[in-house]
């Protein structure tokens, strides 16, 4: 699942391509996916020019001159883009832009995710009660973030509402750098924890970001990221050791997510 450092990676890659652009084409291919009727996307669209690319968190926010935007959500997993000219839209393919000369992008979806287009002054719920971006709080603030909260603290991370971006990959070795459980409720950690908490949360996904994002997911391009098991200490590696201590690797059930930890570097108090 694509979280916030590949969104960034891509924003940034779209911003240097698109700019300017003038959208010729709309091709839908899976209308579920849809805030609106297909036909809405077709009528809009062609003909505005784009203007910035953002990222949200797990989304992609494409805005058009006058007001316009697209909000892309690749859910549990999916890819977006660049669309040479004269290509063809590979088979999974669930929506595509095409521009006047030529280019464009595509979007494919493993399961589910969301394309919404949203016109001036309209709202729109998913992005507008995002939590705050993890790489933009300061430490002081994060701390504020966890005031008087009950609850795991994975859970909390995970929770989009709360903070916005971090998904069940990168909380792994979030968790583990900075020596928590996942099962921790978030009134016992102390502000020592909650320090390297804020500090491993930026250490991870700037590392990521630094590495062109994960290698399990493709970028703008269409190439993979260079974060991978090389710079992950203990997760997916059930059985084996942790490179602190050389306990053996668990995998543990944390609500509908697993989780990897060190029982020993990671205890559950």
């Amino acid at each position: 699942m694509p979280e916030l450092p590949e969104m960034v990676i891509i924003a940034k890659q779209m911003n240097q391509t698109l700019i300017g652009k003038v959208v010729k084409d709309v091709s839908i291919f899976q209308p579920k996916c849809l805030n609106r009727p297909a036909k809405d996307y077709q009528k809009f669209l062609p003909g505005v020019q784009t203007e910035r690319i953002s990222s949200l968190g797990k989304w992609i926010r494409i805005d058009f001159h006058g007001g316009m935007r697209l909000l892309i959500n690749l859910g549990m997993g999916g890819e977006i883009v660049f669309l040479k000219r004269n290509q063809n839209f590979p088979d999974k393919t669930k929506f595509a832009l095409q521009f006047r000369d030529r280019t464009g992008f595509f979007v494919t979806l493993w399961w589910f995710g969301y394309i919404h287009l949203v016109r001036k002054d309209e709202n729109h719920p998913m992005t507008d009660t995002l939590g705050p971006d993890p790489l933009s709080l300061t430490c002081e603030s994060f701390i504020k973030l966890l005031e008087n909260r009950r609850g795991e603290i994975k859970s909390f991370l995970l929770n989009q509402k709360r903070i916005r971006g971090i998904g069940n990959f990168y909380i792994q070795e979030i968790l583990f750098r900075a020596r928590i459980h996942p099962r921790r409720e978030i009134g016992s950690l102390t502000q020592y924890e909650m320090k390297s908490l804020f500090k491993m949360i930026q250490t991870v996904l700037n590392e990521s970001i630094s590495l062109g994002s994960s290698s399990y997911e493709l970028d703008f391009f269409g190439e993979k990221g260079q974060y991978g098991l090389n710079q992950i200490s203990i997760g997916y590696r059930e059985g084996g050791s942790c490179p602190i201590c050389q306990s053996q690797i668990e995998k543990i059930r944390t609500g509908s997510t697993a989780q990897f930890i060190c029982p020993v570097c990671q205890k559950s108090i």
